[in-house]
């Protein structure tokens, strides 16, 4: 047998090795991670037992004797299939995506900060009603509750990016909830925009123009909001431009999507 075909079985046995070692790595991960769902869970905060199934799909189905029941146990299995999504929406409205993931997201956590998201949230908790802050309470609880599971029973941190990105995870906070509905009410918001090109055409162009390079959604409507222009009639906005203008938001949830 020649050199060059040894060294070739050797290399293509080393990456066979290498291979079969990160496939192994990987199952631990996600198999030290992922939840029993037809198990049976024993935790503390609930006042009667609570039932989850889940359809063909894994979407649960909750059935609870009280409505505090019910909010624990809609954040308990928010947790358990979300966990790592809810801690980058947590991350994203506080401003500390650059903590996990560096310069990258700089922009994003500069834009939160800017906002005070999660300081808005903080202080709009206190305004909400009582019924809404026992829900907050208790879905917050529920979530607390799974990641004290996984952490007693040895199962992993509760996601497999956990494990790459081995930072402390806070206990969850009715005000994280919080902070996360405005941070999708920021992402919704992108409509906005749109409103202020279409304001600056009009000063331009003809109504019948302008509905042609930006045609309006089609269907009725079920309210009829005021037009941008509309609210602001003497504003003289500058000259329009085709240069794009980064937004940091992208970075972290992508582009809009069309109406």
């Amino acid at each position: 047998m020649s050199t060059a075909l040894r060294w070739f079985l050797r290399l293509a046995t080393a990456a066979l090795v290498t291979l079969g070692l990160m496939a192994l790595v990987a199952w631990y991960l996600i198999a030290r991670s992922l939840p029993d769902y037809e198990g049976t869970l024993v935790v503390e905060g609930l006042e009667r037992e609570v039932r989850i199934t889940r359809d063909a799909n894994a979407v649960p189905h909750i059935r609870a004797e009280s409505r505090r029941d019910a909010f624990f146990a809609l954040g308990l299995v928010h947790a358990q299939d979300r966990l790592w999504q809810m801690e980058l929406n947590r991350r994203a409205a506080q401003g500390t995506l650059s903590a996990l993931f560096g310069p990258r997201t700089l922009a994003v956590d500069r834009l939160a900060k800017t906002l005070d998201l999660y300081g808005f949230a903080r202080r709009a908790l206190p305004y909400q009603t009582a019924e809404t802050r026992e829900a907050l309470s208790a879905y917050a609880e529920g979530v607390n509750a799974w990641i004290r599971y996984v952490s007693e029973k040895a199962l992993g941190r509760g996601a497999p990016e956990f494990f790459v990105f081995p930072t402390a995870l806070a206990p969850w906070t009715p005000v994280d909830s919080l902070a996360i509905l405005k941070l999708m009410a920021l992402r919704l918001s992108a409509s906005a925009r749109r409103e202020v090109e279409r304001a600056r055409l009009l000063l331009a162009l003809p109504p019948e123009r302008v509905a042609d390079l930006v045609p309006e959604d089609p269907g009725p409507s079920i309210t009829t909001l005021p037009r941008y222009s509309a609210l602001f009639p003497d504003a003289r906005f500058p000259p329009v431009t085709r240069k794009p203008r980064p937004d940091p938001m992208l970075a972290l949830f992508g582009p809009p999507a069309s109406p």
